[in-house]
């Protein structure tokens, strides 16, 4: 079977570590827009050069361009059984330019607005290796990361005011395309361990012990 997924959340949910779940358990790829232009630019390409000099001053890569940086990463062979897609379309705007296939499902892992606020206020994050960790687990700005020696640090958009607002873009902007894609969407209750989310992950799309891939 093709696992074409979307995988969607507020701040917080847990997208991250659960794609790389789902990714190992079906054999497919895992990205999201932030990674597939990091690494187009690390190739050096025109195309690479290109989002560099947008994003250097801190400007937004168009929706335009995202499309088609998309397009590019889903024709390489790793993609053929699928691929797992985190974060994207995050409005309408991008649902609109993702025109050249078909999602087979939508994964929406679902938290409330006060469980994003508590798990994001204390998240740290590593200069280096970009490995996510928790005040709550210990850790403390300016520590050194335990895999790499990079230091811990606390992004911009991880402030309590910056979170706050990324969470009225998901309500505004992201509800509206889960709308859009109601015929494939899957929703997962986000509170909970690991475990217990990708167990109920497992069972919404009937993998594992609840079926075969």
């Amino acid at each position: 079977m093709i696992y074409k997924i979307l995988l969607m959340g507020p701040q917080g949910s847990g997208k991250g570590t659960q794609a790389e779940l789902m990714a190992r358990e079906l054999g497919i790829p895992t990205f999201g827009m932030g990674q597939l232009i990091r690494d187009e630019i690390a190739t050096g390409s025109e195309l690479g050069k290109k989002l560099y000099d947008i994003i250097l001053p801190g400007n937004l890569v168009s929706d335009v361009d995202a499309a088609n940086l998309l397009k590019l990463r889903l024709v390489k062979p790793d993609t053929a059984r699928g691929y797992i897609l985190d974060g994207y379309p995050r409005n309408i705007a991008q649902y609109n330019q993702f025109t050249f296939d078909i999602p087979t499902h939508a994964i929406v892992i679902d938290i409330p607005r006060e469980e994003s606020l508590k798990r994001l206020g204390g998240r740290l994050t590593c200069r280096v290796c970009n490995k996510v960790g928790a005040m709550k687990d210990g850790l403390k700005i300016g520590e050194r990361c335990a895999a790499c020696g990079g230091e811990w640090y606390q992004r911009a958009d991880d402030t309590p005011d910056a979170i706050a607002r990324r969470l009225e873009i998901y309500k505004n902007d992201t509800q509206a395309v889960i709308e859009k894609y109601s015929q494939i969407v899957l929703r997962v209750d986000g509170v909970g361990t690991i475990e217990e989310v990708w167990d109920r992950i497992k069972k919404v799309l009937k993998i594992g012990k609840y079926g075969a891939c």
